[in-house]
């Protein structure tokens, strides 16, 4: 008989804390996507988020789109976009009133290495910004089947990633930007990829 498992990945601190709350014109795809977002905070190309501390103008979306809200506790919120196409996007919001992380402090958790290829500080509009760039092993929201001794393993494709880290307020945000490869894509491709919608997906961001 074939079973199927899922294999899970492993995570830093930094990264279980993110995991708890579980990515021209900005247009939504001619289907309407899969949301939990009430209208009244989505609208054709504009998410708000439940305090209207932040809007975002939505990136171009292909079939499959889904916009999600997650609230994993009182001080955790995220919206994390994605489509068929494996590119996602996601704005993390977290309370620092309580946890006192600093960006010194995610950054060192960051080192560049196997899952970090880039790790340095920009300023910008939003101040001082901690950049990562890195693979996160199993982040994609596409999947893949491969056949072993022991039965088809299904598991979730590799996400490469672009990440803003920064402060406003009480607040730290993480903004993300990640795509998934397609056959015959290198690293350097799929990263560059990652990091050009960062650039965009931030234009599209304000915060106040």
């Amino acid at each position: 008989m074939i079973t199927t498992r899922m294999t899970r990945p492993r995570h830093s601190v930094w990264s279980l804390l993110l995991l708890a709350t579980l990515a021209g014109c900005a247009t939504l795809p001619s289907t309407p996507p899969t949301t939990n977002v009430p209208s009244e905070r989505l609208s054709h190309d504009t998410y708000t988020n439940p305090d209207g501390e932040y809007t975002v103008t939505l990136p171009h979306l292909q079939s499959g789109a889904r916009i999600e809200e997650f609230q994993a506790s009182i001080d955790k919120h995220a919206i994390r976009i994605s489509d068929d196409s494996g590119k996602t996007y996601r704005i993390l919001r977290v309370d620092n009133t309580h946890s006192h992380f600093t960006l010194e402090q995610i950054s060192n958790e960051s080192k560049v290495g196997e899952l970090f290829r880039e790790n340095r500080y920009v300023e910008s509009d939003r101040g001082k910004e901690l950049r990562l760039v890195g693979l996160k092993k199993e982040g994609s929201p596409l999947v893949s089947q491969t056949k072993e001794k022991d039965g088809v393993v299904t598991r979730k494709k590799d996400l490469y990633k672009a990440d803003s880290i920064f402060m406003r307020g009480i607040y730290i945000y993480e903004v993300s930007a990640g795509v998934t490869a397609s056959p015959g894509q290198s690293e350097d491709t799929l990263f560059d990829e990652a990091k050009n919608n960062l650039e965009e997906f931030l234009k599209r961001l304000r915060v106040q």
